[in-house]
């Protein structure tokens, strides 16, 4: 099939599935303007204002409409839903600017998956390769939502930063944070406006701790979370004058040089792992083309290709591929990598559980209750925050093992009936190693591989001491054959070679060793994320800590401050400490330093541990001030040193990303064009030196 006519069938398929999604939605938009749901548009209407083109009004008509008619067509409501959690918390507080985006990344998706998904089909109609191709569309799926979230993440943080420069402008002339933030929001972009006009409505509002605290949860990233909370704090016990000016301005230029570090880190790194992951997925349209090539020019090479090995290498490419997708989603990951646990409607893992059996398995798994194993294992998915159990976290275990062995033993199977399909029903070709058989040459090697499985069948109903002599009394039966002894021995050879093969073609005993390997390696797949997860989780840890740092450098400015309360402010502000802070506030009545004592050891991390300590000092021993005189150097220092650590991290990070990228690439053209080329070439040379020798 030539690539004009890929491209006519990429085209017709890509407008009947847009044919069709318009029907639909023009149904649905009739049934919602006759049910009465016209008083919606109206007030899309008014909220994108008198000012926009009639164009961009349209456009925006168009989305919402679609996010209507589409939510109700059961498959494409549930992954609307997923983008949709992605941007959540980014347009939380407006619902038309969700649905605009989320049905923009919606349509962008699916219409460059449908498109990738169709030339693939076309290109090759293999079970194998179609299998492969949906595993693929599912990887492209998470990659392209990622690219979308991850830009409009971006777009909020520069936005952001827009917003604190207009609030220390508004505040510099009026003194007012209300006023600050109303003038900023009304000036802002939309993202970012819509948190300062939310931010401002929880200052006025009659219990504005209990909105921050719903602001808490709600926000995207810890920049707002502490800029909401330093403006509370100003706006509760009012801003003073320190060293470097007002208190208040003082910290929002320091949370202005993190969002600058972290929109530098996202930058750069995003330019130089850039265009990896299609490198990465880019092996997928080479396996079929390269196949093609190597079989035209070469025809022996048919005989790789479709034998049980040309399966394995498949196999193996496609895992480098999807490995290799894995690690560089991970080492391009622009989230702040909390591992928060996500609540889900459906527990599966309670549910399979509750049966007798796979609970009684799984204990069989389960350290021993007081044992050095068990307390190891319980303290690495707390120090992941993978937020599942114990008992959970085995069970995905077995699951994998399972799941990985049923694989593989599979993949074992099909290489062998592979091998006997070959043998009896593949065209048998001599040893010529270029050029392209005739029709007559491929009639002549068909009606070959009939002869020669019509005589295995009845030499393998015989018992195996009988099948030489049984063999040569089918061949003498054969007049061209009795007639010329080189051909005899020729074909004699051949069969006895090809019922060889037969016999050997038997699950063997390594074969069910290799199974069990990968299927422990599957059952320590997960344990080993947990430590990867436990590395990564370092970096957000410190990061968590400095922002500690930066409500606690504004706290101690005030007269009125108390322990307790710094405890709390620092709950409110924890993701990742929250649990033991939150132990710690529900015990510091009961006693302060007993308390703090036990949060060092439920949060062993050396930066959280000093600041604790500092807390511990300023229970009784001295006041809150003296305690943290030192955090603004030793906030300099920690800055300097981050930026230091993202700079050797963001190399380190694109060197590895470089060759993971082109790892799939180079495993593509090694093992399925060039090991087989040099493999099938000795063959040859074997097989020609074996008819120099009978000369």
């Amino acid at each position: 099939m030539t690539l004009l006519n890929v491209l006519i069938y990429v085209l017709i398929g890509s407008a009947f599935g847009f044919v069709v999604l318009l029907a639909a939605f023009k149904f649905v938009q009739r049934r919602n303007m006759q049910n009465g749901n016209a008083d919606l548009y109206r007030t899309y209407a008014d909220y994108i204002g008198s000012g926009k083109s009639r164009r961009i009004r349209q456009y925006n008509r168009f989305l919402q409409d679609s996010y209507h008619a589409y939510m109700r067509v059961p498959l494409l409501r549930h992954y609307i839903m997923r983008v949709r959690k992605r941007l959540q918390s980014i347009h939380s507080y407006d619902e038309f600017s969700m649905r605009r985006e989320t049905m923009k990344i919606v349509f962008a998706t699916l219409a460059i998956l449908s498109t990738f998904v169709l030339m693939l089909l076309f290109m090759n109609k293999d079970m194998t390769f179609m299998f492969m191709i949906a595993l693929t569309a599912l990887v492209m799926n998470g990659m392209l939502i990622d690219t979308f979230v991850n830009r409009v993440e971006n777009r909020l943080l520069i936005q952001l930063k827009s917003v604190m420069d207009d609030v220390r402008h508004s505040y510099q002339q009026h003194g007012m944070i209300e006023e600050a933030l109303h003038d900023a929001a009304e000036s802002s972009t939309h993202e970012a406006s819509l948190h300062a006009r939310k931010v401002h409505d929880i200052l006025v509002a009659p219990e504005p701790e209990k909105l921050l605290q719903h602001y808490y949860q709600a926000a995207p990233n810890r920049f707002l979370k502490a800029f909401a909370g330093i403006t509370y704090l100003v706006k509760e016990f009012g801003d003073k004058t320190v060293k470097d000016g007002s208190l208040y301005l003082s910290n929002m230029g320091k949370l202005t040089n993190e969002i600058n570090l972290e929109l530098l880190k996202r930058t750069k790194l995003s330019y130089l792992l850039k265009g990896l992951t299609a490198i990465c997925i880019a092996p997928i349209l080479f396996t079929k083309p390269i196949e093609v090539w190597a079989k035209n020019n070469f025809p022996v090479m048919e005989q790789f290709y479709d034998s049980k090995f040309g399966f394995f290498f498949k196999i193996i490419i496609f895992a480098v591929i999807l490995l290799s997708y894995i690690l560089l989603k991970k080492l391009q990951d622009q989230q702040e990598g909390l591992y928060q646990a996500k609540v889900r409607k459906i527990l599966w893992e309670q549910k399979l559980l509750s049966l007798t059996p796979i609970e009684w398995i799984v204990n069989r798994f389960l350290p021993a209750p007081r044992t050095t194993a068990r307390y190891r294992i319980t303290t690495l998915i707390k120090d992941a925050n993978a937020g599942t159990p114990l008992e959970w976290h085995y069970l995905h275990r077995i699951l994998l093992a399972v799941a990985l062995f049923a694989v593989m033993m599979m993949s074992l199977q099909t290489m062998h009936s592979i091998t006997v399909h070959n043998i009896l029903q593949a065209p048998t070709q001599n040893g010529t190693m270029f050029g392209q058989l005739s029709d007559a040459e491929m009639d002549k090697a068909r009606q070959t591989t009939a002869f020669d499985t019509s005589v295995i069948t009845q030499l393998q109903q015989m018992q195996p001491e009988q099948t030489e002599d049984r063999l040569m009394e089918l061949l003498y039966a054969n007049p061209e054959l009795a007639g010329n002894s080189s051909q005899m021995l020729t074909t004699t050879q051949r069969i006895e070679d090809k019922l060889h093969v037969l016999q050997n073609e038997y699950f063997k005993w390594y074969e069910l060793l290799l199974a069990a390997a990968i299927a422990y390696g599957g059952y320590l797949l997960p344990y080993a994320m947990l430590l990867f997860q436990k590395k990564v989780r370092y970096i957000d840890m410190q990061n968590e800590v400095d922002q500690f740092h930066t409500i606690l450098a504004m706290l101690c400015q005030i007269d009125r401050m108390s322990v307790d309360m710094m405890l709390e402010w620092m709950e409110r502000f924890s993701t990742i400490f929250r649990e033991p802070l939150h132990k710690a506030v529900l015990d510091f009545e009961s006693g302060a330093e007993q308390a703090l004592e036990v949060l060092k050891q439920d949060a062993p991390f050396v930066p959280l541990s000093r600041t604790i300590d500092k807390l511990i000092l300023s229970v009784e021993r001295i006041p809150i001030k003296e305690a943290f005189d030192d955090l603004d150097n030793e906030r300099n220092y920690n800055f300097e040193k981050r930026k230091q650590d993202y700079e050797r991290m963001i190399d380190t990070k694109s060197e590895w990303g470089r060759i993971i990228g082109f790892a799939p690439m180079t495993v593509l053209t090694f093992m399925y064009l060039v090991l087989p080329f040099i493999y099938m070439s000795f063959q040859q040379m074997s097989a020609y030196y074996q008819q120099l020798n009978q000369l």
